[in-house]
């Protein structure tokens, strides 16, 4: 299997994709998942390229607080942010193992999800957002 950016060449393979939310379905099946204003959509296909696994949408973001001060908000950027807008497996593929150590299971989506985990971690490097784990 094999994990790309979603293009227009792709758009006949999305007609096909289903994972049982209708509105997850539509972002790919609408072209929504095409506009980079909407993110970055990525793609898992099969080995032969002529389906679609999974999919991913991604976006830079930032996070602010607000706060009242009399009548007055006063907005506070506190600091970037990606958001996972969208994640889903194909209906078909949901639940299937990938490999197994003990009691130690990996899924599809499980690979899905490292590798939006490691695009996340290169934007981050790309774009300087710091990210702090609650303690």
């Amino acid at each position: 299997m094999n994990i790309k950016r979603y293009t227009k060449e792709f758009e006949s393979l999305a007609t096909q994709f289903t994972c049982g939310n209708i509105v997850i379905d539509e972002f790919l099946h609408d072209g929504s998942a095409l506009d980079v204003n909407r993110g970055i959509t990525y793609i898992m296909l099969s080995t032969e390229n002529d389906y679609i696994i999974g999919y991913y949408n991604i976006e830079n973001s930032r996070v602010d607080r607000i706060e009242t001060v009399g009548n007055n908000d006063i907005f506070e950027l506190m600091g970037g942010a990606i958001n996972i807008n969208y994640l889903a497996i194909h209906s078909d593929f949901q639940g299937s193992l990938v490999a197994q150590d003990g009691e130690n299971k990996i899924y599809l989506g499980d690979l899905l999800l490292r590798d939006c985990e490691k695009r996340i971690l290169e934007l981050r490097e790309k774009t300087g957002i710091s990210v702090n784990a609650p303690k």
